[in-house]
């Protein structure tokens, strides 16, 4: 038996051995394809970075837009209950008044240095069970001859003291009846007398670090508690950061101090937050502003009080 030699490519027509030979990567294709693979590398970088970037850019537009509206949210439940009179003192940075936490009915006639009084829902016993020394409990005398109804402010001189379940002179009020003490006789009170309140509260734009704060805190038996964030954090007071303004009947601003008068003429209490961010866009370089306004009217002070 014969055993021939053939050489390589034997029988393979001549096109294909030409394919066959050139199966392989040339040099040129190799320095042609790796910058062209690296421009589609860089393009695709690009614009995963931009994407990043868009996505921070709105995560925070959105983490802003929550802080200004949780604030206005806060302002404008402090402020609606208040009547001219309520208000303290407001400044461009600072926001001080007498916050509304509540109202409860009386429950017997009194004439002594504490009151019975009970909240019209059971739902209101959690707010009652905070109050503390310091507090202002504000009811109003019945009319004398000639004379309207007088407002009678007295703060409280100890915790209010639940007591036994038992009505209220009323079927109409659920709540349980608490035990309410002053420093002095709050004079003569007819049983039904809505009984109101207060806390002394104040909102101030402060710094802590290097950012500035809208910051909410109320005073407890003569003392300042810690104040607490709101929103920010906020452009600085030069640059507007927060503006505070208390207004008349005729939109003009009024200037309040604890040493003034204007509060009988305060109508409108409106508040400005700007809260910047560093967030570049086509248009500026820089860092871009959002801010919100809170205008609250005032309740009218249709009485006068002692």
């Amino acid at each position: 038996m014969r055993f021939r030699h053939r050489a390589p490519g034997y029988g393979v027509p001549r096109g294909d051995l030409t394919r066959a030979a050139r199966c392989g990567t040339t040099l040129v294709e190799l320095l042609v394809s790796i910058p062209l693979a690296m421009t589609a590398a860089a393009a695709a970088a690009l614009f995963v970075v931009r994407l990043s970037h868009t996505i921070r850019g709105q995560s925070s537009r959105l983490a802003v837009t929550r802080e200004l509206r949780h604030a206005t949210r806060v302002l404008a439940t402090d402020l609606e209950p208040l009547g001219g009179k309520d208000v303290h003192s407001v400044s461009d940075t600072l926001l001080d008044f007498s916050a509304q936490l509540g109202v409860l009915v009386l429950c017997h006639a009194s004439v002594s240095q504490e009151i019975i009084a009970a909240a019209p829902s059971a739902t209101g016993d959690s707010w009652v069970a905070s109050l503390r020394p310091g507090d202002r409990v504000r009811v109003w005398r019945p009319a004398e001859a000639q004379h309207p109804p007088v407002a009678a402010s007295r703060s409280l001189t100890r915790i209010p003291e639940a007591l036994p379940a038992s009505g209220c002179g009323t079927d109409t009020i659920r709540g349980r009846r608490w035990r309410l003490v002053f420093g002095d006789s709050i004079g003569q009170i007819a049983a039904g007398t809505p009984v109101s309140v207060h806390r002394q509260v104040r909102y101030r734009h402060y710094r802590s670090g290097g950012a500035w704060w809208l910051g909410r805190q109320s005073r407890d038996a003569g003392t300042w508690e810690t104040i607490q964030p709101v929103a920010g954090p906020m452009r600085a007071p030069a640059d507007g950061g927060v503006t505070m303004t208390a207004r008349d009947a005729n939109g003009d601003p009024l200037r309040i101090e604890a040493s003034t008068a204007d509060t009988v003429r305060a109508r409108m209490i409106a508040v400005e937050l700007t809260i910047s961010m560093a967030r570049r866009t086509a248009a500026t370089a820089g860092r871009t502003v959002d801010s919100a306004s809170v205008l609250v009217p005032l309740r009218a002070d249709a009485f006068r009080r002692r």
